[in-house]
C-alpha cells in the first residue's frame, strides 16, 4: 500500500510565475506544496522524498516534458499510482497515455484545481 506524504502537492512547471503562483495558492488552502521546474527535477524530488498525494504537471517543458515524466513515473511502480493533473495552455496529444485524473487549461480555474487538489488529498 501506497502512503503519501500527507497534502503534499508536487507542482511541476517550468514557468517559474506561475510554478511559484501555483504552490502559493496551495499553501494558502493549507497544503504542502513544492515545485520543480522540469520533468527531470520532478523525478529527483520523487526518488529523494515520500510521494506527494498529488502532481500538478504541465506538458510543455525544457530538459524533460510532462509526457516523458510521465512515462517515466508510469513504469516505476512506486510512482505510477500517485495521481496527475495535467495543466496546459495547449491540447494534450493524447489523454490517455498520460492517465490524469484531470485536464485543466490554461490559465487555471482555481476552484476547479483547488477541488481536484481536495478530492485526491
Amino acid at each position: 500500500m501506497m502512503v503519501y506524504a500527507e497534502r503534499a502537492i508536487l507542482v511541476v512547471e517550468d514557468e517559474k510565475d506561475s510554478r511559484e503562483f501555483l504552490v502559493q495558492i496551495l499553501e494558502f488552502e493549507g497544503f504542502r506544496a513544492v515545485g520543480a521546474a522540469n520533468g527531470a527535477e520532478a523525478l529527483r524530488y520523487l526518488e529523494q522524498s515520500d510521494p506527494p498525494c498529488l502532481i500538478i504537471l504541465d506538458l510543455r517543458m525544457p530538459v524533460m516534458d510532462g509526457a516523458q515524466f510521465r512515462a517515466a513515473m508510469l513504469r516505476e511502480e512506486r510512482f505510477a499510482a500517485i495521481p496527475v493533473v495535467v495543466v496546459t495552455a495547449f491540447d494534450p496529444p493524447s489523454a490517455s497515455g498520460l492517465s490524469p485524473i484531470g485536464i485543466l487549461r490554461k490559465p487555471v480555474n482555481i476552484e476547479t484545481l483547488i477541488r481536484l487538489v481536495r478530492t485526491h488529498c
